[in-house]
């Protein structure tokens, strides 16, 4: 199945998720809002390049794997972590330990997603929130988790199955497309592809975003979020943004 979207669609929906997220009333400004996020005080948003260490992973994961590795970053890339104080209390403190780590930054450029929003708002005079949905199809969010199981390909493909049975009889590019009861379509992805899988709304949308699972290293499985690949130049597209996701994390993890 072919998909193609024109930029003049992709634009107009883009402006009508500007419209959306401003019914919410939502004034980012203020600096515990992250642009393109609804607020809430579990999320953190900073243009301080002061690095923090996270040590990733719980206690069973890491007696199941010694050799995790930290994950050393400016607070700028860093919107939530599980267990850290609400922003309400201040900035992250600078050691932190946690299996949850959520970090946010353009695709491109590997900015962090803060300080690049606040650059095109100055630059464009515009709100942040305008500047954020204008650079949509750019942001790129990671959740990054610690992994004990050497089979986490085999157990992110599996899940697939298990959350979605029904295989569809379309395909994109060659991915098998499965259906559950909600509104997703998933697909698997092959030994060549640097997605485990792939989670999209069933709805074409160009502001939707797909959610990846991956591999960043012995240690450290990752689920990504970025626009619908199959808007965006398919298969190779996601591939293409997945390595750079790869490559801007293991600028900040003390193993890759």
């Amino acid at each position: 199945m072919e998909y193609v979207v024109t930029k003049r669609r992709i634009d107009r929906a883009i402006l009508a998720a500007t419209i959306v997220l401003a019914s919410y009333g939502v004034d980012f400004a203020y600096a515990d809002d992250v642009p393109n996020r609804v607020p809430a005080d579990y999320l953190h948003f900073s243009l301080d390049m002061t690095k923090i260490r996270i040590s990733l992973g719980n206690d069973a994961v890491s007696k199941a794997n010694a050799d995790i590795p930290d994950l050393v970053v400016p607070r700028a890339y860093v919107v939530f972590v599980e267990g850290a104080p609400h922003s309400s209390q201040g900035p992250l403190p600078p050691r932190l330990k946690s299996d949850d780590v959520e970090l946010m930054f353009v695709d491109g450029s590997g900015e962090a997603w803060s300080i690049a929003v606040s650059q095109r708002a100055r630059r464009d005079g515009i709100d942040g929130s305008t500047a954020g949905n204008r650079m949509r199809a750019e942001q790129t969010d990671v959740q990054i988790k610690a992994n004990a199981r050497v089979d986490f390909g085999e157990f992110a493909r599996a899940n697939v199955i298990r959350s979605a049975p029904n295989r569809q009889d379309d395909s994109f590019e060659g991915l098998a497309h499965y259906r559950g009861v909600a509104s997703y379509s998933h697909y698997i992805g092959q030994s060549d592809d640097e997605f485990f899988s792939a989670r999209c709304e069933g709805r074409l949308n160009p502001v939707f975003l797909c959610q990846y699972t991956m591999s960043i290293t012995n240690g450290v499985v990752a689920y990504v979020s970025f626009v619908d690949f199959r808007l965006y130049g398919g298969r190779t597209y996601a591939n293409r943004r997945l390595r750079f996701v790869r490559e801007v994390v293991c600028r900040y993890l003390t193993r890759c």
